[in-house]
């Protein structure tokens, strides 16, 4: 047998003679067998599992199809059973909280089971969930609330002490993150995950320069396991080698817009502590006529005139 370094346990039998597998599995009693079907940790590849030691934010940067939401899930599934008792799950917008980190198919309430119990033997089981509260509950009191990256003062005040943020690169306030950040307190090892497509956004580059982040990368390949070949063979024919392909499935962050006129380093480079007093301040726009997918940017341009320059 071959292993992967990158393998689960379940493709690692998975790759033994039929035999081989026949005699790992009739020695399992039903009831372990059960619990097997639902333990994360046979499952899971290794870069889908919890970084070692301590830290306060793992950041999973991976393509599309990585199963980067399973992980979310999985990795908050395990909290509960570790103790956590104030749980925030915040998406983009509230209805991707609700239909992909509560309801989807690999959301939480796909991957908790009727047999989940605490760490310390206590009964879980599956969770109630209550849109209209924007809550899900389990048996021993823990409880998670949804929010949504579009209101940011929804998470202004409550206090957590696990948060899972799912595509933190699409939201459009970085303030969202920042209450998450402060109202995540409770505990004595208050942790959180972000699961996201990498963009080179400001809050993502912060992430990144943050050295008490742990980053973990993948990319949709790692997950071919358990995609479909006709996928598989129509993103690498469609995108690959692409921008479009190196951004969505293959996680790169990719600093420089196509086609733009100045590379982000370029500009990072000239950047000045203090500007000069300027006579004039001309602001320049070259509107989008059109809102369609393909209609171009809309270009905005201000430059500053200083005094010496018009010989005063």
């Amino acid at each position: 047998m071959t292993a992967s370094f990158n393998q689960s346990l379940a493709e690692s039998i998975a790759s033994l003679t039929a035999s081989e597998r026949s005699r790992i599995l009739e020695s399992l009693t039903p009831a372990e067998a059960e619990r097997l079907a639902h333990d994360w940790r046979f499952w899971a590849r290794p870069n889908q599992l919890p970084p070692p030691g301590t830290w306060a934010v793992w950041l999973l940067l991976a393509g599309r199809g990585f199963g980067k939401t399973r992980t979310g899930a999985e990795w908050l599934r395990e909290r509960v059973k570790a103790g956590a008792g104030r749980l925030a799950l915040v998406a983009e917008t509230a209805s991707d909280a609700r239909d992909v980190m509560v309801e989807g198919e690999s959301g939480l309430l796909a991957v908790c089971w009727s047999g989940d119990r605490t760490h310390a033997g206590a009964h879980l089981g599956r969770p109630i969930y209550e849109p209209s509260k924007r809550r899900i509950t389990w048996a021993n009191g823990a409880v998670a609330a949804t929010y949504s990256a579009e209101e940011p003062d929804q998470l202004r005040g409550p206090q957590h002490d696990t948060a899972w943020a799912d595509e933190l690169a699409k939201w459009r306030y970085d303030e969202a993150w920042d209450n998450l950040m402060l109202g995540l307190r409770l505990g004595d090892d208050p942790r959180s995950v972000v699961t996201t497509t990498p963009k080179p956004t400001r809050l993502v580059r912060r992430l990144l320069a943050d050295r008490r982040v742990i980053v973990t990368r993948g990319t949709t390949f790692d997950n071919r396991a358990h995609l479909a070949e006709t996928f598989l063979d129509g993103v690498v024919q469609l995108y690959g080698g692409t921008r479009v392909g190196r951004q969505e499935l293959m996680a790169e962050l990719l600093e420089d817009a196509a086609g733009a006129l100045w590379r982000r380093s370029e500009i990072e480079a000239l950047r000045v502590r203090s500007a000069p007093d300027f006579k004039r301040i001309v602001v320049a726009i070259d509107p989008a006529v059109s809102s369609a997918e393909g209609s171009d940017e809309t270009g905005i341009v201000v430059a500053g005139i200083g005094f010496d320059e018009i010989g005063y």
